[in-house]
């Protein structure tokens, strides 16, 4: 996760977007300070020398259009830093799923290799069996079908554990990257409470506090929209050749065309309403998307040791049935389906052990209590 935030193109972007923000902040508070025009004039055909004209202008009054643009910059700088942590967040999360799912095909294409080991030393019995004419040749197509099938399920997995690994090496920027080692066991799973969890996540969520910055922009906006209806009052500078030195108030009134700036106000508070809804709109997608996470956690959990429990014993009834089937007690279909129920209770506990961990992981990254990893969280 470090190395990805670290080298991810989003980031960069997220961080030139502060640093943005900053500037824009800056610009809005010199606004606040005289301004300065220089201009050049040619008052007449009958003198060609250029008249110069300095005018110096300090406002005084704007209806709160200098301030709500102070305010408006300020808030769009913490949209900005929200986007940031948005951004990692994203990135963060979307290399927990990666890291894990490539696991999760590994482990799946280990159990797949050693099924299909099993499988090839079955078939080669069985080939000696039928050349001894001990057993029928269709015990024999029925052992090489669930071999090729199980060797076809490891191609598909050897493809999917690449593709995994390869979106982790986007992810990170290390097109060379690979895993190494198994993952550590999690030897006391955490008990989650729904509301604590969804508590913690509306308060962290950046998504939330972009959302709920942008509709203060939206206010600052609607706040600028309608002091621009009213005139702006300024202290004036001004020098010519031709009038010299004058200093007064200038009251400047604009239109832009016909009633149109009491449009632009009503659209802006149109706007702030918006803005508030999305707040709600995004309260709503987050929890849908922790609810699903709590309960794929929930679901892994309570079957992890139910499903162990089944590997175990799939394990002892394949050896069981191996030497029935010696002893005549049994077919040679009971031992292949034995075979492929062994591998499914073993392939289930591994999906259920990867789904905990996975989902336990993005549920510490959503509510703000990542450590370093999530066996570190249970495990403390």
């Amino acid at each position: 996760m470090n190395q990805a935030v670290k080298t991810h193109p989003s980031i960069a972007a997220a961080e030139a977007s502060v640093r943005a923000a900053g500037a824009d902040v800056r610009s809005a508070k010199w606004q606040q300070f005289p301004s300065l025009s220089v201009e050049g004039l040619f008052l007449n055909q009958q003198s060609n020398r250029l008249q110069p004209q300095v005018i110096a202008e300090q406002p005084l009054w704007t209806a709160g259009r200098l301030s709500g643009t102070v305010k408006r910059a300020e808030i769009r700088e913490n949209v900005a830093l929200a986007a940031y942590d948005e951004a990692v967040l994203a990135i963060a999360s979307s290399t927990a799923q990666a890291f894990y799912e490539v696991y999760r095909w590994r482990e799946r294409n280990a159990l797949l290799s050693i099924s299909l080991e099993q499988h090839n030393r079955m078939v080669a019995t069985m080939e000696r069996r039928v050349a001894q004419e001990v057993s029928p040749l269709s015990d024999l197509e029925l052992a090489r079908t669930r071999a090729l099938q199980v060797e076809q399920q490891l191609f598909q997995g050897t493809a999917q554990e690449r593709s995994a690994l390869n979106v982790l090496r986007e992810l990170v920027g290390d097109p060379q990257l690979n895993l190494t080692g198994s993952l550590p066991d999690i030897q006391a799973w955490p008990s989650l409470d729904d509301a604590n969890v969804i508590d913690q996540s509306l308060n962290f969520s950046p998504n939330l506090k972009r959302l709920k910055s942008e509709a203060r922009a939206l206010a600052a906006e609607a706040q600028i929209a309608r002091a621009s209806i009213l005139p702006q009052l300024s202290s004036q500078y001004s020098y010519s050749d031709t009038f010299g030195h004058r200093v007064g108030i200038v009251l400047k009134a604009q239109s832009d065309g016909g009633l149109s700036r009491f449009a632009a106000a009503d659209a802006a508070r149109q706007r702030v309403e918006a803005g508030e809804l999305q707040i709600v709109a995004g309260e709503r997608r987050l929890r849908d998307q922790l609810f699903a996470l709590l309960r794929e956690y929930e679901s892994a959990t309570s079957r992890l040791a139910g499903s162990e429990t089944a590997s175990d014993a799939a394990q002892r009834i394949t050896e069981s049935y191996l030497r029935q089937f010696t002893s005549g007690r049994r077919t040679w279909l009971d031992v292949m389906n034995a075979v492929r129920e062994e591998t499914a209770a073993k392939t289930d506990a591994v999906e259920a052990r990867i789904s905990g961990i996975s989902s336990l992981a993005r549920l510490l990254l959503l509510s703000g209590q990542w450590a370093s990893d999530p066996t570190s969280n249970a495990n403390s």
